[in-house]
C-alpha cells in the first residue's frame, strides 16, 4: 500500500527492556476510517506496541509516520496534539477530581474567567460530550471515586474520543486497549456503535481485546501478534475464532479446552453452606451447599444478585439473613481478612485494583494470604518466600525475568497465575473466584482451567462467577441460577453431561 493512503504506519518496530525482548520487527498499517483489531496471548507485545504509539515508552528500534509524516512523540500529551488518544487497560482517570475535571483535564484555561473556574460551563461542556456517546446519564459533577469500575471506564472512553476530535474533524487515531473487560453487553454494543461513527467520521481504531468475538464483530482487518512478532494479518471476511486462535497459540482449539476429563468428583464433606441467606435488597433465601473438590458456578445477568452472594461470602459485605457455615461453623464476616482467617479467600474481579499489590515484587505478591507459613522467629522469613515463589514461578510457567520483578509489569494473563500461585500458597479450602480469566488471553486461559482442575483435585472447592456462560458450564460441577436476588433453578454439570446454554438461560431472563 503506498505510504500516502495511510493515516499511520510502524515499521521494523522494537522493544527491549534487560532480558527481554517485547517486541521484535513488528509492521502495522493503519488506513484512514478503519478498525483494525489486535489480538495475541498474553506478553505477545500488543500493550508495547500501544504505548510506543502513545508515546509513553520509546522504541529501541524502528520508526513510525501518521498522515505521511515521521511520527515519534515524546509524552502522551504530544501524541494528542498529533491527534492520538489511549483508553488504557489501567485506568488513568483521577479518581478525587470530578468527571468534567477529568474530560477537560489540562485544558481547564479555556474556562477561566477573571480568575476563576467556571465548573458550570464546563459540566455543560461535559455533558454534551456524555451525551454525544450515549451516556449522559453520568453527572459531571460527581467524583470519580464514587463510580463503578465499568462507569469510569465509559467516562475515560468519552475523554479520549473528545480529545481526538478536538483536534481534528476527522483524520485521528484512537488506541483502545482491552476496554470492554469490564462492561456490561448494551455498554460494549454502545462503544462499538461509537467506533464505527468515528470511523465512519474519518477517524481510525486500533482495538485490543482478548474477546475474539467482538474482534471479528468490529474489525475490519486484523493483526495477530505472537512471542513479539507479527504472525499473521486478515482481513474479517477471511478469520473465525478457531482461525484467530491457532494464529495465536500455535494450535488448534481443543475439545478438552475446560479439561473435563479432569473435572474431579466432589467428596462428601460440606466446606461451605448457605442457609436461607439474604441481604436486604440484593438477594435472598439462598440455599447452597459447596463440597470438598466442588466447583460450583453461579450465573445470572447484571442485577441478579450473584455479585453480591460473592460479596457476602468472601467477606466484603456482611448478610442481613439465614446462616452462613463454614466448615460446620456460623460464620459472619466483617471483612475479607476475617474470611480469610475462617479459610475462605477471593480473587476479585478487578485483579489490578484489588487482587495484587501492583508495585511489589513477586515473591511478596504470592506469599501475602499465607505469612505465618513463611515466619521463622516471630518474623517473615524473606528466604522462605523466595524459595516458595520460585518453585510457583516454575510450576505455573509464569513468565518473569525473575521473583523480584513487580507484579505491575507483568502482563494480564502472568499476573493472574501469581494471583493462582498465592492460593496454592494459601491454607484457604473455599476458594470465590471472581471472573478468573477477565482480560486473558485463549491461550492463558487454557492454563488457568488446568489450575482450576489441579486445585480442586487437592481438595479445595470454588464458588465461581465465570467471564462467560460457556465458561461456567464447562468448569462447574454445579450451576446455581439466580435472577432478581433469588435462585431460579440449580443444575448437576457431570462431566460429559453438561446442560446447554439455552437451558440456563431461560431461567436468568
Amino acid at each position: 500500500m503506498e505510504t500516502h493512503s495511510l493515516l499511520f504506519s510502524a515499521s521494523k518496530m522494537a522493544k527491549r527492556y534487560p532480558g527481554t525482548t517485547a517486541l521484535n520487527a513488528v509492521e502495522l498499517e493503519v488506513r484512514p476510517g478503519e478498525i483494525v483489531g489486535l489480538v495475541g496471548e498474553n506478553g505477545a507485545g500488543k500493550s508495547t506496541l500501544l504505548k510506543l504509539i502513545m508515546g509513553i515508552e520509546q522504541p529501541t528500534e524502528g520508526a513510525m509516520a501518521m498522515r505521511g509524516e515521521a511520527y515519534a512523540p515524546r509524552t502522551p500529551i504530544e501524541a494528542n496534539g498529533m491527534g492520538v488518544g489511549m483508553v488504557f487497560q489501567e485506568q488513568s482517570l483521577i479518581q478525587n477530581l470530578t468527571v468534567g475535571q477529568n474530560v477537560f483535564f489540562g485544558l481547564e484555561a479555556s474556562y477561566v474567567r477573571c480568575g476563576f473556574l467556571d465548573k458550570r460551563r464546563m459540566y455543560e461542556d461535559t455533558r454534551k460530550i456524555l451525551g454525544e456517546i450515549g451516556i449522559d446519564y453520568i453527572r459531571p459533577d460527581k467524583k470519580v471515586s464514587n463510580l463503578d469500575f465499568a462507569t469510569r471506564q465509559m467516562v475515560e472512553i468519552a475523554k479520549v474520543f473528545s480529545v481526538v476530535t478536538r483536534r481534528n474533524a476527522g483524520g485521528n487515531l484512537i488506541l483502545l486497549d482491552e476496554p470492554t473487560s469490564v462492561l456490561n453487553r448494551s455498554e460494549v454494543d454502545n462503544l462499538f456503535d461509537n467506533m464505527r461513527r468515528m470511523a465512519a467520521g474519518g477517524n481510525s481504531v486500533i482495538f485490543v481485546s482478548h474477546r475474539l468475538d467482538e474482534v471479528l464483530d468490529v474489525s475490519d482487518r486484523i493483526y495477530v501478534f505472537k512471542d513479539g512478532r507479527n504472525a499473521a494479518l486478515l482481513d474479517r471476511k477471511d478469520a473465525n475464532e478457531a482461525i484467530l486462535y491457532e494464529k495465536m497459540v500455535g494450535k488448534t482449539v481443543s475439545g478438552e479446552y475446560y479439561k473435563e476429563d479432569r473435572q474431579a468428583v466432589p467428596g462428601d464433606e460440606v466446606l461451605l453452606e448457605a442457609r436461607n441467606l439474604g441481604r436486604r435488597g440484593f438477594f435472598g433465601g439462598v440455599n447452597l451447599k459447596l463440597r470438598r473438590g466442588e466447583v460450583v458456578g453461579v450465573c445470572g445477568s447484571i442485577g441478579s444478585g450473584k455479585e453480591d452472594l460473592c460479596a457476602v461470602v468472601c467477606g466484603d459485605e456482611s448478610y442481613t439473613a439465614g446462616e452462613l457455615v463454614v466448615k460446620g461453623r456460623v460464620e459472619r464476616f466483617a471483612s475479607p481478612r476475617q474470611a480469610l482467617k475462617a479459610g475462605v479467600l477471593s480473587i476479585p474481579k478487578e485483579r489490578r485494583e484489588e487482587g495484587i499489590i501492583a508495585e511489589a515484587p513477586i515473591y511478596e505478591n504470592i506469599a501475602m494470604s499465607n505469612f505465618r507459613a513463611f515466619r521463622r522467629f516471630g518474623c517473615v522469613s524473606a528466604r522462605l518466600e523466595r524459595e516458595n515463589a520460585r518453585r510457583r514461578v516454575d510450576e505455573l510457567s509464569i513468565r518473569t525475568p525473575g521473583i523480584n520483578q513487580s507484579v505491575g509489569f507483568l502482563s494480564g494473563g502472568n499476573a493472574q497465575k501469581v494471583v493462582f500461585a498465592r492460593i496454592l500458597s494459601s491454607d484457604a479450602d473455599v476458594l470465590v473466584l471472581n471472573h478468573p480469566t477477565r482480560g486473558v488471553d485463549v491461550g492463558a486461559k487454557e492454563e488457568i482451567y488446568s489450575l482450576i482442575r489441579d486445585i480442586t483435585a487437592s481438595g479445595k472447592g470454588m464458588i465461581l462467577l465465570g467471564d462467560t456462560l460457556d465458561e461456567c458450564i464447562g468448569l462447574a460441577s454445579r450451576i446455581i441460577v439466580m435472577k432478581d436476588g433469588l435462585v431460579t433453578r440449580e443444575f448437576d454439570a457431570p462431566a460429559g453431561a453438561k446442560p446447554e446454554q439455552l437451558e440456563i438461560v431461560k431461567y436468568m431472563v
